[in-house]
């Protein structure tokens, strides 16, 4: 790569955020330009505007940072309100700072890297909420254009704002329409847009049983859950959300389990099935704990236990008779739902169940 090339690099780089004046802190930066990787001719580099702020904010964040490494910045740069900054100046304030990194030693990097790194996480984090907001008002808009549309009845909303706004994916407009049919989701702003996305979507099958004011917040306040959004991954809040969604679906059945263990049980064994549940409700009825089901199946990485292994003692055949029962029932209702090819089925097994089944129900009410 030419040297030309390689200082647009640099300078397509943008700000990291963060230092600020002479051996202190500043504020957080503004997210900087692409990052130029490739000589291809066909790639014209992103203009850099010698009156634009972001070139007014790298060189103060450029200045700012040499000053916080111990060096000297360069003491005839100023900048003010509405006069250009030459490339020259930046390339100039951009020269100085990458040589007084190449001063600095081991424990001084790091420390540098840790200040850069935290002010990275405030542009980012300012960045997401920021992006949660505009889809919000851009949601909105098309909540209420949708109205108008249907409510004229001469064409169908998709193929509509597929024609007329052709900038934005369908996807992307669900998103923003889903921020816009969230109440409460602008005080989750800093979870970012795609991170709302799964929350929204997760928390949909017990949406009517949150509240109708901010059902993201009650979801985690009735679980015990405090969220930092600026430190967590979105790949650990997915888990987290279903987790505490579990826990509130147990409760309708007058199950009381932790969350974590609700979380855990989701990550090795899946969802909570009928099945599940009504083991759970046995063994309450027993005097046993239903959360000890599910630390059970965790220890045993997500495998569930299997009734049919507990008849070596008599006192324990039909320990599990009322989950055989519902997994047996869910399965004849899938059959009869999905309009499966009955013919397969043996009549003479069927019929045996039967008599078996109205023999048990005799004896129970006996």
């Amino acid at each position: 790569m030419s040297a030309d090339n390689d200082q647009k690099s640099k300078l397509a780089a943008g700000a990291t955020g963060g230092i600020g004046s002479i051996g202190k802190t500043g504020g957080p930066g503004l997210p900087g330009l692409p990052i130029t990787t490739t000589e291809d001719a066909t790639i014209t580099p992103p203009h850099l505007d010698e009156n634009d702020e972001t070139m007014r904010h790298l060189v103060m964040h450029f200045q700012g940072a040499t000053g916080a490494m111990g060096g000297k910045p360069e003491q005839d740069v100023h900048i003010e309100a509405g006069k250009p900054i030459p490339i020259a100046t930046l390339q100039r304030v951009t020269s100085t700072m990458t040589g007084q990194i190449e001063k600095l030693n081991k424990e001084q990097t790091l420390l540098q890297l840790k200040e850069q790194n935290m002010a990275a996480e405030g542009v980012f984090g300012s960045a997401r909420a920021k992006m949660v907001n505009i889809g919000y008002v851009i949601g909105c808009l098309l909540v209420h254009l949708k109205k108008l549309v249907m409510a004229e009845g001469n064409e169908n909303w998709g193929d509509y704002i597929s024609r007329e706004f052709p900038e934005m994916s369908r996807r992307t407009r669900e998103k923003c329409m889903n921020l816009a049919n969230t109440s409460g989701i602008l005080k989750h702003a800093d979870i970012g847009v795609d991170a709302a996305e799964l929350v929204i979507q997760a928390i949909k099958p017990i949406k009517h049983m949150l509240s109708k004011e901010d059902p993201i917040g009650d979801l985690f306040t009735r679980s015990g859950i405090t969220i930092n959004y600026a430190q967590i991954e979105k790949g650990h809040l997915t888990p987290m959300i279903k987790g505490a969604i579990t826990r509130q679906k147990l409760l309708q059945k007058d199950l009381d389990v932790d969350v974590r263990v609700s979380t855990d049980f989701n990550k090795v064994a899946g969802s909570v099935t009928a099945v599940d549940i009504a083991v759970m409700l046995d063994r309450k009825e027993h005097g046993l704990s239903p959360q000890g089901y599910m630390e059970e199946v965790i220890a045993n990485n997500g495998t569930r236990p299997n009734g049919a292994s507990d008849t070596n003692s008599p006192k324990k055949p039909i320990k599990y008779i009322n989950a055989e029962t519902v997994k047996l029932k869910s399965f004849i209702e899938h059959l009869l739902e999905d309009k499966a090819d009955l013919k397969k089925l043996d009549l003479t097994h069927l019929e045996a169940l039967s008599t078996a089944v109205n023999n048990l129900i005799a004896r129970c009410t006996a």
